[in-house]
């Protein structure tokens, strides 16, 4: 599943004077995964640094024809797509410049910016800022920009600090944190909180009603979308895109039936937390219609598809329509009286209205094992350590990682990895991106030591 790079030899010219002077640029741009903390656009950005370079006139400058764009990317960590994608252009040689627009924009981590810069100049890699021209130059730009790159460091760790307070302030007096406005409200446009809204909030009372008489969710789907009930429209006010209002799925009943903001209180991890949002129903009617979902459950937990088999479980989104891939299990004969099981990921998720994604159908194990290859190198190691590690430490603990059992590398990779984006560059072949928690390298190497491993 995950294409290997292999070397071949072909005739290549040898370069005129003219062709070794030729300066090929990047343009790096990232926008803060808080809209709200960051008036520009990546779009905007790239524009900067263009005219930028127009203005220097110099016809030896070429556009290296990519665009490293992360957009909704924290500046706090290196783990960015369009970051690993131009160390991986550096490291290659081809990128010889890199223009952006702030040093904040590049890092905003004191630790990051060293390894960044020193990485650069290892490959003869030279970094200008748009705003701050003053850091490309010499020792007195290198110092500038440390002092740069600690305020940066500081304002995130403090914006950190506000959003963490404002949370607990908000949870601790009842209030909504974040995310979508569930069918039945709308949000406060003043205060974001949850008012209900007349007409869903009586469809919501129904839809508890008839299954706490004993309706199939398929049922009520079915009965609603005669009726022309849709689901909820969202406004996504960044990108102006708009979702939802689309039919009801016997899933979506089913998430509104077991949602207790609807008694007014809110999910608050293990159990629950108190809103100050009026209630749509009472208890009384949340609980028989929880009894009748519960008493449905025929089929015995341990016979069930256990999520176990599935590493990376609401982790891969799909090529297509950006959605989380689901799971599924099938059972094959071989002989008479042996069978065995399969296990995928696969578009089957009918959310918000929409069809499935036909041909989205990749078979889990050739997913993770290809995903677990990833670690057999040292590079991405030496990423993970930073700075920090002595020299040596990636290349054992890549070696150490060939070495240990399956289970033993699928266990720390569930914990590990939050996010696979998977392309699809051909019938016959895929492009699979990785995103690791930051702090996902000291757990495996707790692990190691365990085993009585030495790490220097």
């Amino acid at each position: 599943m995950h294409r290997q790079r292999y070397d071949t030899y072909m005739k290549v010219d040898v370069p005129t004077p003219k062709q070794r002077s030729m300066i090929h640029y990047a343009i790096y741009t990232r926008q803060s995964v808080d809209g709200l903390l960051d008036f520009s656009s990546c779009r905007a950005q790239f524009k900067n640094c263009q005219d930028l370079v127009v203005t220097l006139n110099d016809s030896r400058l070429h556009w290296c024809g990519q665009y490293f764009d992360d957009e909704g990317e924290s500046g706090s960590t290196l783990d960015r797509p369009a970051m690993r994608k131009l160390r991986q252009a550096v490291d290659l040689g081809g990128v010889n410049r890199i223009y952006a627009v702030n040093l904040d924009r590049v890092t905003r981590s004191m630790r990051d910016m060293i390894q960044l810069m020193d990485e650069f100049d290892k490959a003869g890699v030279e970094v200008h800022f748009v705003h701050q021209p003053e850091l490309a130059f010499g020792a007195q730009g290198r110092f500038t920009m440390h002092i740069l790159a600690a305020f940066a460091e500081f304002e995130r760790e403090m914006i950190a600090t506000r959003v963490a307070e404002s949370r607990a302030y908000l949870r601790q007096h009842g209030r909504r944190l974040a995310g979508k406005v569930p069918y039945g409200y709308d949000a406060n446009p003043d205060t974001k909180q949850l008012t209900p809204n007349v007409t869903e909030a009586q469809r919501v009372a129904e839809i508890f009603r008839r299954a706490a008489s004993g309706e199939l969710p398929k049922q009520i789907a079915t009965d609603l979308n005669i009726l022309g009930w849709l689901t909820k429209v969202y406004h996504a006010k960044r990108s102006r895109k708009i979702t939802g209002g689309g039919k009801w799925t016997a899933r979506q009943i089913i998430d509104t039936l077991r949602n207790p903001v609807y008694t007014g209180r809110f999910s608050g991890g293990v159990g629950t937390r108190d809103g100050c949002h009026e209630p749509i129903i009472d208890q009384a009617a949340f609980d028989a219609a929880k009894k009748q979902l519960e008493s449905r459950r025929t089929t015995d937990q341990s016979k069930r598809t256990r999520q176990d088999h599935f590493v990376f479980r609401q982790k891969i989104v799909c090529p297509r329509c950006g959605r989380f891939l689901t799971t599924y299990q099938t059972t094959q004969k071989i002989f008479r009286q042996s069978t065995v099981n399969r296990y995928f990921y696969a578009c089957r998720s009918t959310a918000g209205g929409l069809s499935r994604c036909k041909g989205v159908n990749y078979p889990a194990f050739d997913i993770e094992q290809s995903v677990g290859k990833l670690f057999n190198t040292s590079g991405i190691w030496r990423n993970l350590l930073g700075l920090g590690a002595a020299d040596g430490t990636a290349d054992l603990i890549a070696t150490t990682w060939r070495s240990l059992l399956w289970s033993w590398q699928r266990d720390w990779m569930k914990k590990a990895i939050t996010r696979i984006e998977i392309r699809e560059k051909s019938k016959d072949t895929l492009s699979i991106s990785v995103t690791i928690a930051s702090d996902a390298a000291q757990p495996f190497l707790n692990k190691i030591a365990g085993s009585g491993a030495t790490i220097p």
